[in-house]
């Protein structure tokens, strides 16, 4: 279920220097895509792939790290359907020398935290969501960490540890945040990979650590035994201390760096940007960000910063009508049936609820090999740049496609 991070993050310039840095060895050779054994997503997010495909690891017969083969094949997205091939992170999780005891307590956590998140997605969406109501972008606008106080800032940490519990339906630990697998866990996470800051209370138990970084578009999580050791310095006026290089080497990771759902505007070009919000009203500014991103998922959160307004996802809606960007030849694709079934046959992303994607479209004749739909009576491809686009067409039911 990891396929949908990994396609929207390839659009990402920074989620390319994430990811390859780990597996610039990889092969990249052609062929369909199988899926023959297990393999993490970190191994999948490859350097980029050409469009329309991402590359996929095939991981060879050998020694348990041996460097993997990429096959590349078409996109895929979610949800996988039960015959799909699921990743199996915990082979790919080489532990570092610890004691038995330790080492016997960290493998019964992370099998816990496996067991009920095998491919990060729960995690992954646990930070973005986070990060998001941190943000607060339908109140504030904000989309980027920096524009957060300095207070809200260290209150990132506190809105995961909460979402996380819920999410994982955690028991509370007697000294720590959690109790997994009967061990006391606590959970610590930090904007800056290797910031985490471990108060005294947290010696001798295992931590939960957490990284996100929305301009990489990569997220980590990794277990540690906290050791008076591996802690540098004094600390500060609270006493917390960071791990040491040679502590953050013993960290067991789940997942390491692995693609966080895209914030949109963060990545969008800031003349882009500034055609969006220089707009009063909630109706013009999404139609300005449909006009300019076409062929992008849009999750609602955007929408909602967007708009600025609680109807955000009517405005969304509201694009595709003829008053607004129907008349350019811009269609604005949902979750509902017939709209996936269109953006399934232009070869685009397909949206899920609470999720749009635009595209510009423009008349073609039923003997096209270009990817085309049928609505309004005629057939409809994607426009390039230099063709004109009539009123774009209504899209009804399933039954008026072909």
């Amino acid at each position: 279920m990891w396929a949908r991070f990994v396609e929207r993050a390839l659009v990402l310039p920074a989620f390319d220097r994430c990811v390859a840095e780990t597996w610039l060895a990889a092969e990249l050779v052609d062929g369909p895509l199988t899926y023959p054994q297990r393999a993490t997503p970190t191994q999948l997010a490859c350097p980029k792939s050409t469009a329309g495909s991402y590359p996929a690891v095939v991981r060879e017969s050998g020694p348990q790290h041996s460097v993997p083969k990429v096959a590349r094949g078409p996109a895929r997205r979610f949800p996988l359907r039960a015959d799909d091939w699921v990743p199996r992170a915990r082979a790919w999780c080489p532990m570092e020398p610890h004691s038995d005891e330790v080492r016997g307590e960290l493998e019964r956590v992370a099998t816990w935290l496996l067991d009920r998140d095998l491919d990060g997605q729960r995690t992954a969406a646990v930070l973005r969501e986070s990060i998001d109501q941190v943000l607060d972008g339908p109140r504030t606008g904000r989309f980027r960490y920096e524009d957060l106080r300095k207070t809200e800032k260290t209150h990132v940490g506190t809105i995961v540890e909460i979402n996380l519990g819920k999410e994982f339906d955690l028991a509370d630990g007697d000294t720590t945040d959690y109790r997994i697998a009967g061990i006391e866990v606590d959970c610590k996470y930090s904007m800056r990979l290797g910031g985490w800051e471990l108060p005294l209370e947290s010696l001798g138990h295992i931590v939960l650590l957490l990284w996100a970084d929305d301009a990489q578009g990569c997220w980590s999580a990794g277990l540690w035994r906290v050791d008076e050791a591996h802690l540098s310095g004094q600390g500060n006026r609270d006493r917390k201390r960071k791990m040491s290089r040679a502590g953050q080497d013993q960290i067991r990771w789940l997942w390491q760096r692995w693609p966080l759902e895209e914030n949109l505007l963060l990545h969008l070009p800031a003349e882009e940007l500034e055609a969006i919000f220089r707009h009063g009203g909630g109706q013009q500014r999404i139609n300005e960000l449909f006009r300019l991103v076409q062929g992008r998922i849009v999750r609602r959160e955007v929408v909602l910063t967007v708009a600025r307004q609680k109807d955000g996802p009517k405005r969304a809606r509201d694009a595709r009508l003829p008053r607004h960007l129907g008349r350019e030849g811009i269609i604005v694709l949902g979750h509902d049936a017939a709209e996936v079934a269109v953006a399934e046959h232009l070869g685009l992303a397909t949206p899920i609820k609470g999720e749009w994607i635009a595209v510009r479209v423009t008349p073609v004749d039923e003997t096209s090999t270009r990817r085309k739909f049928k609505a309004d009576g005629g057939w409809w491809a994607t426009a390039e740049d230099d063709e004109e686009s009539p009123a774009a067409p209504t899209i009804l039911r399933p039954r008026s496609l072909e």
